[in-house]
C-alpha cells in the first residue's frame, strides 16, 4: 500500500494512534462499502467489464506495524492514506488504463502522492499496478449520503488479476525476502518475471483472436466459399444470416417456445460440435442443407415434441441457432439409432432417454418428403 510520511517529527504514542483508529473504523468500514459499490456502479456505466472490486479496513496490527516501522516518518493517524483500501481487478492488462480512466473522473486524485507501480526499472519486475491515493470529489461529498466521508483519504489499486494473484503469493513472505539466499532470490525475480509475460501474452492472444473473428465476419458476409465451419465462424453466420433466423423462429413456433437474442459460448460449442458430428465442415454447405431442408426441420422438431418427447417443457427459451442443431438432429436420427447415441456421445451429454426408434421413424418420415 502507499503511504504519505511526514517529514522527520517524533511519533506519537502508539497507544493513541490505535484509540483514534478504533474511533474512525465504523465510519472507515462504511465508506469501503459505499466507495465499493460506487466504483462498480461507475465501471458498469462506463461499460467496462472487471473481475471483482475487492475493500478492506487496514487491522489494527498492520497499522502498528506500518506505524512503528522505523524507515517510514508517521507521527499521525492522518499521514497513513491507506487506512481504507480498494482494489480493482481486471481480466486484462491493457484495462487497467481504462478504470483508472473513470477512477480519476469520479475522485480527487493525489496526483503526487500516487504512483504507477508498472512503470519500473526494465529489469525489476514483480508487482504491477496503478495505486491513486485519493478522496471523493467535492460534487460528491455535498450530496447528504457522501458527507460523512468529506475528506477521508484511500487508496484505490488497479491491476490485472494476475498481477493481483502475484500480489496476494508475495505477500505472504514480502517482508522476509530480503534474508533468502541470492538462487532463491533469482527463482523469484524469474517468476515474477513470467507472471509479466503472461499477462502481455494473453493481450496479444486476445488481440488477435479479435482479428480473426472480424476477418471471418468480413468472410461470411461477403459469402466467401469454404470458410470453415468453427466456433467463430458459426456465431457469425447465425447472427448474420437471414435464413437461420426465420428457420429459427419457425422450429421455436413448432416447439412452442420464445425465441431468444442472446447466444452463449456454450451454446456455440454445442451448436458447431453437432454440425461436425453431422459432417459439414464449410459454411456454404451448412446454407445449402438449411436451404434444401427449410420446411423439413420445424416440422421434424414439432412431430418431436408431439409424438417422441412427450414431458417436453411447456415454455422454455431456445437460443438462436436451434434450427442448425435440429437440422443435425434429423440428418443423424435418419441414418439410425446407433447414429442418435453416438452423437449424444460426441456432444458428451447423457445418451437419450426417450424413444430413439420412434424418433429414427419421424425422422425418416420427414426426410422422404424432402
Amino acid at each position: 500500500m502507499s503511504d504519505r510520511p511526514k517529514a522527520s517529527a517524533p511519533k506519537r504514542d502508539v497507544g493513541s494512534i490505535l484509540a483514534k483508529f478504533e474511533d474512525r473504523q465504523p465510519t472507515l468500514t462504511t465508506f469501503c462499502a459505499k466507495t465499493k459499490a460506487l466504483i462498480e456502479a461507475c465501471l458498469q456505466d462506463a461499460n467496462i467489464r472487471y473481475q471483482s472490486v475487492q475493500a478492506r479496513v487496514k487491522t489494527k496490527k498492520k497499522l502498528q506495524e506500518k506505524y512503528l516501522d522505523p524507515a517510514k516518518d508517521y507521527a499521525t493517524l492522518d499521514d497513513i492514506t491507506d487506512l481504507a483500501g480498494l482494489r480493482v481487478i481486471t481480466y486484462y492488462d491493457d484495462e487497467i488504463d481504462r478504470v483508472v480512466g473513470v477512477i480519476e473522473d469520479q475522485f480527487k486524485i493525489d496526483k503526487k502522492e500516487s504512483a504507477d507501480k508498472r512503470n519500473t526499472d526494465p529489469d525489476r519486475f514483480g508487482y504491477r499496478a496503478v495505486n491513486l491515493i485519493c478522496t471523493h470529489a467535492d460534487r460528491r461529498t455535498s450530496d447528504v449520503e457522501y458527507k460523512q466521508f468529506a475528506g477521508i483519504c484511500c487508496e484505490i489499486q488497479v491491476t490485472s488479476i494476475l498481477g493481483h494473484a502475484w500480489s496476494e503469493i508475495e505477500h505472504e513472505w514480502y517482508d522476509l525476502k530480503d534474508a533468502y539466499p541470492n538462487d532463491v532470490k533469482r527463482r523469484f525475480s524469474i517468476i515474477a518475471a513470467l507472471f509479466e509475460l503472461v499477462g502481455r501474452e494473453f493481450v496479444e492472444i486476445r488481440k488477435l483472436r479479435s482479428d480473426y473473428g472480424r476477418s471471418v465476419a468480413l468472410q461470411v458476409e461477403a459469402m466467401v466459399p469454404d470458410v470453415p465451419v468453427d466456433a467463430v465462424s458459426l456465431r457469425t453466420f447465425i447472427e448474420q444470416e437471414p435464413l437461420v433466423r426465420e428457420i429459427d423462429a419457425a422450429v421455436a413456433l413448432a416447439l412452442g417456445m420464445d425465441l431468444a437474442e442472446s447466444l452463449t459460448d456454450v451454446v456455440i460449442e454445442y451448436r458447431s460440435k453437432a454440425v461436425t458430428f453431422t459432417g459439414f465442415t464449410k459454411l456454404q454447405d451448412l446454407r445449402a442443407a438449411l436451404e434444401r431442408f427449410e420446411e423439413a426441420i420445424p416440422v421434424f422438431a414439432g412431430r418431436c415434441k408431439r409424438e417422441v418427447w412427450p414431458e417436453f417443457p411447456t415454455a422454455p427459451v431456445a437460443e438462436r441457432g436451434i434450427c442448425i442443431y435440429q437440422l443435425a438432429a434429423l440428418i443423424t436420427a435418419g441414418g439410425g439409432e446407433d447414429k442418435i447415441v453416438e452423437l449424444f456421445k460426441f456432444l458428451g451429454v447423457p445418451s437419450p432417454t426417450w424413444n430413439v426408434s420412434a424418433q429414427v421413424s419421424v425422422a425418416r418420415d420427414v426426410l422422404a418428403t424432402v
